[in-house]
């Protein structure tokens, strides 16, 4: 089965630090096989016959073991990824006039703190799923985000968060 590993606050601003190069090697060390590492921010595809659970207890053990962070770990398997990025709006990018990012949340998130952000529709574009929130904003208007608002919130720290351009090549590299 392959699955997509994405950790929460991994090499952000010099803290957490994990080098990709190193934890694709202790990844196969630990036996899993076809290893991708993609970009600084903690996203890995890898293959395995173990189960989401065993899998994420694994990695977060050998993250503490080998450099000694602490991270959230969000295991998805390939089906789930792709039916999260097939639902993202085809015009949702990340670029010099739009911002598109997607939310996924963790198994232990309560989904009516999803339910109780109140976007502005007049400015977000929004797509709720039962695993992940897409949004997209123009950049203009980015101020006005309700997600600026959740940064240190209950919400905020049950989820992680990727821009829809990080998404997309995820899932490009599952074919």
């Amino acid at each position: 089965m392959r699955y997509v590993i994405l950790f929460r606050g991994i090499n952000v601003g010099g803290n957490n630090t994990v080098s990709m190069k190193e934890l694709k090697k202790h990844f196969e060390q630990a036996g899993f096989t076809h290893v991708i590492t993609y970009i600084n921010s903690g996203n890995v595809i890898l293959e395995s016959n173990d189960s989401k659970d065993n899998i994420k207890t694994s990695i977060e053990n050998l993250v503490q073991k080998e450099f000694n962070v602490q991270s959230d770990t969000l295991v998805l398997e390939d089906h789930e990824f792709k039916r999260i990025e097939q639902s993202i709006p085809f015009h949702f990018e990340n670029n010099s006039t739009f911002v598109g990012n997607v939310l996924f949340y963790y198994e232990d998130l309560d989904l009516s703190l999803v339910d109780a952000i109140k976007f502005k529709p007049e400015y977000e574009e929004v797509v709720k799923l039962d695993c992940a929130l897409i949004h997209g904003i123009r950049r203009v208007n980015h101020s006005k985000s309700q997600l600026l608002r959740l940064i240190g919130t209950n919400l905020y720290k049950k989820v992680t968060i990727r821009n829809v351009n990080t998404v997309r090549k995820l899932s490009s590299m599952l074919t």
